[in-house]
């Protein structure tokens, strides 16, 4: 993918290394910014049921549809 753009081929492992550790970078961030609102919240009827219970639902439902996808080779989910 990174051919594609033009690269020189010395400077391809720095860009992948870059892009790499930008996504790191913007997953903490997102961590961070959501982590002092779960820990607030942490103790409410509201979390426990909505983010905990249902956020887990919606995980497994994703992981069974993607395991589905790759067990029987068909798409389900556009990503």
């Amino acid at each position: 993918m990174l051919t594609d753009l033009g690269l020189p081929k010395e400077s391809l492992l720095l860009a992948l290394v870059g892009f790499n550790l930008g996504v790191e970078v913007g997953q903490l961030a997102i961590v961070s910014a959501f982590l002092p609102f779960a820990f607030a919240l942490r103790s409410t009827l509201f979390y426990r049921m909505l983010v905990m219970s249902g956020g887990s639902a919606v995980v497994l439902a994703v992981a069974l549809v993607w395991f589905a996808e790759r067990l029987w080779n068909f798409k389900i989910l556009p990503f």
